[in-house]
């Protein structure tokens, strides 16, 4: 009897404990739930990996929608996915950001140093979502919500705030982006309760996945 409370102990029984308890890429489980959420994507050839993008950023607790047709941005910056972030040929250190969008380009996921994580349901708009958490790769965990039919992904925990993604697009190339992203601080992060208004939003009005970095930002 005290040997098999041991191998419980140890998790030594397979199927006796829940596969979200369990992490890193030798977990199956959490390798195939990658794996889908990768396909659902368009395959990791279509992940975006550098890329120009335009963009109108507001502080506002109030959602301001586009108007058809409108293209006046405030910043236009050039990303290289897990790495720099130029504002015109300005270098961005701001690791919050640069963090945020290389888990949205889903690229955190397939990391070396990336630990993954699968963690436990939530809704979001009144959707249930999986969810993944990646460590090891950056200092502060980060949690990635993924709607359960479409396999897109639709928040993003990070430090104090959520971050919802939607109105995703498509590139000619095939990469996919959420062309609006609203932040909500947290009120209880471990209740995961947020604000009622947001804090900021941000909507991409172009997007160009480039080949390899300008000539200016080499």
């Amino acid at each position: 009897m005290r040997i098999i409370i041991y191998l419980l102990l140890l998790g030594a029984i397979p199927g006796i404990f829940p596969t979200s308890t369990m992490a890193g890429a030798d977990n199956p489980s959490v390798k195939s739930v990658v794996e889908q959420t990768i396909a659902a994507a368009g395959g990791e050839e279509n992940l975006l990996k550098i890329f120009r993008f335009h963009e109108r950023v507001l502080i506002t607790a109030t959602p301001t929608p586009l108007i058809a047709g409108e293209t006046k941005g405030n910043r236009t910056s050039v990303v290289e996915v897990g790495g720099r972030w130029w504002i015109g040929t300005n270098k961005r250190n701001k690791d919050k950001v640069r963090i945020l969008c290389w888990a949205w380009s889903l690229r955190i996921l397939l990391d070396d140093k990336s630990k993954v994580e699968v963690i436990p349901d939530i809704v979001v708009d009144n959707k249930p979502v999986y969810g993944l958490r990646v460590t090891g790769s950056i200092e502060t965990p980060i949690d990635l919500f993924f709607d359960k039919e479409s396999r897109q992904i639709k928040a993003i925990d990070y430090t104090d705030t959520r971050h919802l993604l939607s109105n995703w697009k498509k590139t000619a190339q095939g990469s996919v982006y959420p062309a609006h992203v609203a932040g909500y601080r947290f009120t209880d992060r471990d209740l995961k309760t947020i604000t009622k208004s947001q804090w900021y939003q941000t909507d991409i009005l172009k997007l160009t996945p480039l080949e390899e970095l300008p000539v200016e930002l080499r």
